[in-house]
């Protein structure tokens, strides 16, 4: 069709092809909407999972310390449900990409989401180990306890996913219907460093970090497609630096661990009010993280170029 069959349609009432084919840029996925909505997700979630976990406390015995401490986790399924709920009702392209999907043998798989959990966990080790090898922590075995391992990793990944169904799935998500996907990757890694300055003993390293940590995992989706792996990453980075090496997680201490912390002091490697999350090893190994996603997705696509 010429350019006057186009006038001409347009001035019939239709539209042409051209037009057609162009996505209709809605309001909802501006950056202040989405944050806006993204803000409202989390007030109406966190309602909503103080409901559900004071109803259970009505039901059971929530009076010890690491029962409180695991509802303090399982409260954010409140966000999984309103960001499900939301996306469900406003952003059906936004909430496939939740599901399991496999695309080119990557995306939402159990073995991504496996990988995920192996990754986190090491990453974390190594920043430990690093603080335990300078002399910056010392710390004692306890009981391992089986059953109260496995609910908290099932409650840290509630929470976890609850983070990444919020940032790095929805928000990000809504945002590249709109924008180029590396801004929608900056906006929703600044969002996710802004939920943590309030957090006890916060620094200006460990907000860098947790910038950093979101930008690292918003690199995973643009170049894995896999939500997956990045709950699987972030729920290992918490649960093993909470619960398994029993240190402040984002400054939040643990109630219930599996190794003791007897000792900490600050340096490049340890931040005493607010765990590995604020030294300087932090950045190194989630700098790994990306370069290893960007290293492998070239290879990836070079193989399937040639």
């Amino acid at each position: 069709m010429d350019e006057h069959n186009d006038l001409q349609t347009a001035a019939a009432g239709g539209t042409s092809p051209a037009s057609a084919a162009k996505p209709r840029r809605k309001i909802r996925h501006m950056i202040w909407a989405v944050c806006l909505i993204a803000l409202g997700l989390m007030l109406a979630g966190e309602i909503l999972g103080e409901l559900i976990t004071g109803a259970l406390t009505l039901l059971g015995n929530a009076a010890d310390g690491k029962t409180r401490f695991l509802y303090m986790y399982l409260s954010f399924i409140g966000i999984d449900l309103a960001v499900l709920l939301y996306t469900l009702l406003c952003e059906r392209p936004v909430l496939r990409s939740f599901g399991r999907r496999a695309p080119q043998g990557r995306g939402n798989t159990w073995r991504m989401f496996l990988l995920g959990l192996a990754v986190g966990f090491v990453m974390n080790a190594l920043c430990i180990l690093a603080a335990y090898l300078h002399g910056d922590i010392d710390l004692s075995v306890g009981r391992f306890d089986v059953l109260y391992m496995l609910a908290a990793i099932i409650c840290v990944c509630i929470q976890s996913g609850a983070e990444e169904l919020l940032t790095r799935g929805y928000m990000m998500g809504a945002l590249r219907e709109r924008y180029n996907v590396w801004l929608a990757a900056a906006v929703n890694s600044l969002f996710f460093g802004a939920l943590h300055l309030l957090n006890n003993g916060v620094t200006v390293l460990s907000i860098v970090n947790i910038v950093f940590f979101g930008l690292a995992l918003s690199v995973v989706m643009i170049k894995l497609e896999s939500l997956w792996f990045c709950i699987a990453v972030h729920t290992a980075w918490n649960f093993s630096q909470s619960i398994f090496f029993g240190l402040p997680n984002s400054g939040i201490v643990s109630e219930g661990s599996f190794l003791h912390l007897e000792a900490a002091r600050d340096s490049v490697t340890y931040s005493a009010a607010f765990g590995v999350e604020g030294a300087i090893t932090t950045t190194f190994v989630l700098l790994l993280l990306t370069l290893g996603v960007l290293i492998y997705a070239r290879r990836a696509q070079r193989a399937k170029s040639e």
